[in-house]
């Protein structure tokens, strides 16, 4: 196989897409004509309770499997990407003090099973974004991409009988500008930067779980900042260093507030393997830096992307 088409399939099989963070090479122009299958399993040892609320005095071991099915094509001429996951998995949580967002009877052990919240996005070029088919883009150069994206997330698994859910019997809407920036020219051995600032509003919970006494939960704007530098080392090997900002979010329950934003700056460092042309691995752990009043998380992340690039000149 052409080693530049052997190059290119391997940044095809690094595609990620989580809200966690998306992980290294989620924002970077790949060719029109990709579809591919990405499965994930994260471990997380957090006070943040799915989807994403800072919860005090809470202590919560999450396993999700995501699965996110992926296309490219043209539109008028642009880079454009389809995307959908559904996230099954389970939950654990133990507290001691909680707010009243999430009412868990002190050392109780409580849990569930299910899917937690998932996605359909879309995914449009802006700028240094071309939509090329493999041939070309094989020979185009390495440039600045910037994009426009956005994601409707659906509920996952929630019975308002129980206090602990995967899902969060919300929507949420999520608008974000991802870019990747390249820092040298060299595609076998590339170095890139990708930069994606995104905020999420969010709809009420207007049935929260037993337990709260509130009729109606709401969540302040959630500000996101992901960034990822990662470099290949050859046509098989790469690594990364991400750095992730989370900001906003505080709950309301009945128009009171709760003492829970978030406000917390996550890292993590992870490596990448091609074993096959078209299947990608890669793994990476991150932790809390720093984590306004108390928030804390660790993650594991192993993921697997199976790709297809269509190989025809049109």
């Amino acid at each position: 196989m052409n080693k530049h088409i052997l190059a290119l399939l391997f940044l095809l099989s690094t595609l990620t897409a989580f809200s966690q963070g998306d992980g290294p090479h989620a924002y970077m122009l790949i060719p029109k004509g990709v579809t591919g299958v990405n499965a994930k399993w994260l471990d997380l040892n957090q006070n943040i309770m799915p989807p994403n609320i800072f919860t005090p005095g809470a202590d919560v071991t999450v396993n999700i499997f995501p699965i996110a099915l992926f296309h490219t094509f043209s539109l008028g001429g642009r880079y454009a990407q389809a995307y959908f996951m559904v996230n099954p998995g389970s939950v654990t949580a133990t507290a001691t003090n909680v707010p009243p967002v999430l009412p868990i009877p002190n050392g109780k052990t409580l849990s569930a099973n299910g899917f937690s919240d998932g996605f359909a996005g879309f995914r449009v070029g802006l700028a240094g974004a071309p939509a090329l088919n493999v041939s070309s883009f094989l020979k185009e150069k390495m440039q600045f991409s910037i994009f426009a994206d956005a994601r409707f997330w659906y509920s996952g698994t929630y019975d308002a009988k129980k206090l602990v859910n995967l899902g969060s019997n919300r929507s949420t809407f999520e608008f974000s500008l991802p870019m990747s920036i390249p820092l040298n020219k060299n595609r076998e051995r590339a170095t890139w930067l990708e930069v994606s600032p995104a905020i999420e509003f969010f709809t009420p919970n207007t049935n929260p779980s037993r337990g709260n006494f509130a009729k109606k939960i709401t969540q302040a704007p959630m500000f996101l900042l992901e960034n990822h530098l990662s470099h290949y080392f050859n046509k098989k090997l790469w690594a990364s260093v991400s750095l992730r900002l989370s900001q906003g979010g505080t709950t309301s329950s009945d128009g009171k507030k709760d003492d829970n934003q978030t406000q917390i700056l996550g890292t993590a460092a992870g490596l990448g393997y091609q074993p096959l042309p078209y299947l990608g691995i890669n793994a990476d752990y991150g932790t809390l830096i720093y984590g306004y009043n108390g928030a804390k998380s660790d993650m594991l992340r192993v993921a697997m992307t199976f790709t297809y690039a269509n190989m025809k000149k049109k």
